[in-house]
């Protein structure tokens, strides 16, 4: 009798994932302060400064010149609505960067790299007039000047050069600080406001706390 030939089904099976594989799979629980950060950052990339390009020839174009808000964007960025205003100020502080000049001519690619970097920096600023947008403008050239300073300083052997690259240095970054003020008190009107809290005692024993607003040279209550 002839032994029928049977055939093994042939199954197919898939391939169990490697645990490391899963681990990027697995759902992240956020903690509430790590969810707030998140949210934060969402709202930040909302408000993406306007990108730009090298293009054809010798000119510079925006990345996405259908975005219907690239006007509103530029004078939030600039502090004014006027465009050839805001032309003269990015011409200007480009001109800080390094790179921007190469074999007696400008290199494109890097002016629009350097304006990329410049509205990033000024969409965070955020000058709300020509005044505001003058001095965060000189704000990103003084940082360029200390940056270089400092990389000068690294890399040089010689310590008279690295003393003077540092002085430079330690001169741009007070720069910027009193720029920073200068910035928070125009925008403040030049005005301070102090809160001292004090504590009075009655004969009776009973403490009386009380808020003192000192600012913009007013009088107080407690000081007529």
């Amino acid at each position: 009798m002839a032994k029928k030939e049977t055939k093994k089904s042939k199954r197919t099976t898939k391939k169990k994932p490697d645990k490391k594989d899963t681990k990027g799979l697995a759902k992240k629980k956020y903690t509430d302060e790590e969810k707030a950060r998140l949210a934060k950052h969402k709202e930040r990339k909302k408000v993406m400064p306007v990108k730009f390009k090298a293009a054809e020839g010798d000119s510079i174009a925006a990345q996405d010149p259908d975005d219907p808000l690239i006007a509103v964007k530029m004078s939030e960025a600039l502090g004014t609505a006027d465009f050839d205003l805001q032309t003269h100020l990015l011409d200007q502080i480009t001109q800080t960067y390094k790179g921007i000049v190469s074999e007696g001519r400008q290199d494109k690619k890097a002016y629009a790299i350097a304006l990329n970097r410049t509205m990033a920096i000024l969409s965070g600023i955020q000058p709300q007039d020509e005044i505001e947008a003058m001095l965060a403008v000189q704000m990103i050239g003084v940082h360029n000047m200390a940056m270089d300073y400092m990389g000068k300083a690294t890399r040089t052997d010689r310590v008279d050069f690295m003393g003077t690259y540092m002085n430079g240095a330690t001169k741009s970054l007070r720069t910027f600080a009193a720029q920073m003020e200068a910035l928070k008190k125009y925008r403040t009107g030049g005005q301070q406001k102090m809160i001292v809290e004090h504590v009075h005692v009655n004969e009776g024993g009973q403490a009386i706390v009380g808020t003192v607003n000192q600012g913009g040279g007013g009088k107080n209550k407690n000081n007529e």
